[in-house]
């Protein structure tokens, strides 16, 4: 697969664009004056994957908030201010890695100078999100996806012509089309790289079908840096998991072993549900070295010819037995109470290693 290069720019410890990995980014739902809450809101993110952690701060109360919590924190921190710019420079001066600010919502612009010497003087990282339901006045009445190109391209020349270019962009959508097309137009009229997401895209598997159908396509054409899956929920944890879960399916990043099972039907020799279940359970925690694929399947149509792509697997069979195999070739036949285990006591040592 393609990868667009673009510009490299800072956060934190990490490089985001050009060659280096797509980064999971996660949004958090605490208020930052809430200090221990959001600490562990974004220790349990870290947990679950999430690599960028982004921040609102909208008032002064987030601000002290935000100093109490920075030093704990190895993970870098964006923070994302609306209407009120000094915010967003005060932020800046207690060390975030990046200030988020949206074209729509800048709100009294004699702060633009004050925050690009904030950003030129502490190295700090400009990240410009534009989104269809903020647009600038005067680009409502145009194509949605034309007024937040120009938007962007107005703010972007602003701060180049200051001599800000550590810049990370994004324009996004509640629309599936027009997040594509807005996200194709960016790719090719700047040479920043590019955060992508889809826009409020709701809660459930409504908003994770949405978001994997966007991100899925732009991925594809190469084109996202770092990826954020906006969904309404009381937590970060399922985001950072379905982002993971869209860069895995593409190949682009491992993190997790991947499993490949059958849907069952009236052929199962036994209860393959449990058996993915359990198999999840036993290796959530563990860290892989390489990509690596695992397959529970319910009979001996499906294993191990079907599956012959697996690292190893086991298929179920008559009998209440199962047979473990790998790469398709068959090693051994056990009981199905004890395949599982027998199976991680063979895989684990290749999947560590």
């Amino acid at each position: 697969m393609r990868r667009e290069n673009t510009q490299v720019v800072p956060l934190g410890k990490m490089n985001v664009g050009g060659h280096n990995p797509i980064w999971v980014e996660a949004m958090g739902r605490q208020h930052p004056k809430n200090v221990e809450r959001c600490l562990a809101e974004i220790t349990l993110a870290q947990e679950a994957g999430c690599e960028i952690f982004r921040l609102a701060v909208p008032d002064e109360d987030a601000l002290q908030g935000l100093a109490r919590m920075k030093p704990h924190l190895d993970i870098p921190l964006i923070a994302d201010v609306h209407f009120r710019l000094d915010l967003g420079i005060q932020a800046a001066l207690l060390g975030v890695e990046a200030i988020r600010i949206n074209p729509g919502t800048i709100g009294k612009k004699e702060h633009l100078a004050q925050l690009v010497e904030v950003l030129r003087s502490w190295n700090t990282t400009l990240r410009l999100g534009a989104n269809t339901g903020s647009l600038p006045p005067r680009w409502k009445k145009t194509d949605r996806v034309k007024a937040l190109l120009e938007s962007l391209r107005e703010i972007v020349h602003f701060f180049e012509q200051k001599g800000v270019t550590k810049i990370i962009l994004s324009a996004k959508s509640t629309e599936i089309e027009e997040t594509i097309l807005i996200y194709e137009q960016l790719s090719t009229s700047f040479p920043y790289p590019l955060h992508i997401g889809l826009t409020e895209a709701g809660s459930g598997v409504e908003g994770i079908i949405k978001s994997s159908i966007a991100l899925g396509i732009l991925l594809r054409e190469g084109i996202g840096n770092n990826i954020r899956v906006s969904l309404t929920a009381s937590t970060p944890i399922l985001e950072t998991k379905v982002a993971w879960s869209i860069l895995e399916s593409l190949k682009l990043r491992h993190r997790n072993i991947e499993i490949i099972s059958c849907p069952t039907c009236a052929r199962k020799r036994g209860n393959v549900v449990s058996l993915v279940q359990e198999l999840k359970k036993r290796t959530k925690h563990m860290e892989i070295k390489k990509p690596v694929k695992i397959a529970i399947m319910g009979c001996e149509v499906n294993g191990p010819g079907e599956a012959k792509e697996a690292d190893w697997g086991i298929a179920l069979s008559k009998g209440e037995k199962a047979v473990l195999f790998a790469k398709g070739e068959i090693v051994t036949v056990v009981s199905q109470k004890e395949a599982l285990t027998k199976l991680l006591e063979r895989a684990i040592p290749s999947i560590i290693e």
